[in-house]
């Protein structure tokens, strides 16, 4: 569900970022299988990875993500967060998940900035 921000802080991110912005979250859950958690999006600013579940979690910016090629988001609370200011484009990559050991619950927060009509 996206939220627009308001307040102080949207001033600030609305003048360092020149326009609104919106902040989705979605939660999932992650098996063996890879799962795509978040899309390729052009105008994303950050984006935050949670894994709130009891495995560990390896997420990549490419559907070939493992154990061997991705990072590590640890179960318990473990989290990876980009921005653009400090990650360049990584906001804006689709990610992949897996979790080899079995199932694990994630929750994907994006902001991102959006044109008014």
């Amino acid at each position: 569900m996206a939220a627009i921000s308001v307040g102080a802080a949207q001033a600030y991110i609305e003048g360092v970022y020149g326009g609104p912005t919106e902040e989705t979250d979605h939660d999932y859950t992650v098996g063996t299988s890879v799962k795509n958690i978040a899309t390729n999006d052009p105008e994303g600013l950050a984006l935050a990875i949670a894994n709130l579940g009891s495995n560990s979690l390896y997420v990549m910016f490419d559907d070939q993500v493992s154990a061997s090629h991705g990072f590590l988001v640890p179960s318990g609370g473990g989290l990876l967060s980009v921005n653009v200011r400090d990650d360049q484009t990584l906001p804006t990559r689709a990610w992949w998940a897996v979790s080899p050991d079995g199932n694990t619950d994630v929750i994907v927060i994006r902001t991102r900035r959006y044109a008014l009509t």
